[in-house]
C-alpha cells in the first residue's frame, strides 16, 4: 500500500517538474525567436509551428525520463 502511494507521489512530483520546465522552455524559445507562439498557433492556425512545438516537448519529455531513470 505505501509503495503504491510513494510511487504515485513520486510520479506527481516529476510531472509537476516537467510542466514547470515545459512552461519555462516555451518562454525561452518564444524569447529567442521573438514570436508569440500562442497567437500564431491559435489565431493563424499555423500547423507547422505547432508540430515544431510538439517535437520540442517530446524531446524534453524524453530527456527528463532518461534523467529520472
Amino acid at each position: 500500500m505505501w509503495n503504491i502511494l510513494g510511487n504515485a507521489t513520486e510520479m506527481f512530483v516529476y510531472s509537476a517538474v516537467y510542466v514547470l520546465i515545459t512552461l519555462v522552455s516555451i518562454k525561452v524559445v518564444g524569447a529567442i525567436f521573438t514570436s508569440d507562439f500562442e497567437k500564431r498557433i491559435t489565431d493563424e492556425g499555423n500547423v507547422a509551428l505547432s508540430i515544431i512545438c510538439a517535437s520540442v516537448f517530446i524531446g524534453l519529455a524524453l530527456l527528463l525520463s532518461s534523467v529520472v531513470r
